[in-house]
């Protein structure tokens, strides 16, 4: 498929997988946005992909995208403080949201965040005034991005690389391969609601705090009070869900979605 061409989707090879073909257009989403760098000039010409200046406001065009959207928003946050993380607030109703019209609650808005981002005080506010977005939390490879109705994406570059890098990408296959990529990580991401829950009560964070610190079920059970079998039955609960598979894995869990300091 030829850069920078927009016409239609990238056609599935024979013996490619559905990875196969997602993998093959965010090569060529990672190009278009190279083009629009400059290293290849000739091959962002139809502005499939356009690089914002340094005094263009990423986080006020993201919201006003996301206030003309008409079905679907979703968005990606890893670093707290960054523009990205700000495009998430105003998504949940703070700061600089976008404008909610009428026909704003047939708009499913979903907000993907690092558990760095989770840990933040003004986070956990916004979330809990914002009943109508949808959060999940991962560790994932996703670079930060807004994705608006399948059609053009926001997307930050990689904020280990130098200078700040923001990309409007309007080309339908590199859309469609970044939301394909979101619903991926998306699909494996643990629910905002499945971490607030059971966790958060006092018995969830004393027996989080055991896992964490690897004290054994029966000297945690004698320090919670409560029969061994119900302590093995609280855990196994809680390792469903946060996605651990073993008790170790629950207690860094704990520390890494925000659940816990990694103070002993």
């Amino acid at each position: 498929m030829v850069i920078g061409k927009t016409e239609s989707q990238p056609a599935v090879r024979k013996g490619e997988s559905a990875d196969d073909e997602v993998g093959r257009a965010l090569l060529q989403v990672k190009e278009l946005i190279e083009a629009a760098k400059g290293s290849h000039p000739h091959a962002a010409s139809n502005h499939s992909v356009r690089m914002l200046e340094s005094d263009e406001d990423a986080v006020g065009i993201s919201c006003r995208l996301i206030g003309s959207a008409r079905q679907d928003v979703s968005v990606t946050a890893q670093t707290p403080g960054s523009e990205a993380a700000a495009v998430a607030l105003a998504l949940l109703g703070r700061g600089r949201g976008p404008d909610r019209g009428a026909d704003r609650g047939a708009v499913r808005a979903r907000l993907l965040c690092s558990p760095v981002v989770a840990r933040s005080a003004v986070f956990r506010e916004a979330v809990a005034g914002s009943p109508a977005c949808v959060v999940k939390v991962a560790e994932c490879v996703l670079n930060e991005t807004v994705l608006l109705d399948g059609a053009v994406a926001v997307v930050w570059s990689d904020p280990r690389s130098a200078g700040r890098g923001v990309s409007l990408v309007r080309d339908p296959a590199s859309v469609s391969a970044l939301a394909s990529l979101f619903a991926a990580a998306w699909n494996g991401a643990t629910a905002w609601d499945d971490v607030a829950s059971r966790v958060r009560s006092e018995t969830g964070q004393r027996i989080l705090e055991a896992l964490r610190d690897g004290r054994t079920d029966v000297v945690a059970a004698r320090e919670l009070s409560i029969p061994l079998r119900t302590y093995r039955r609280y855990v196994a609960e809680i390792m469903r869900e946060i996605g651990a598979s073993s008790r170790f894995q629950a207690g860094a869990r704990a520390v890494t979605l925000g659940l816990l300091s990694n103070e002993e």
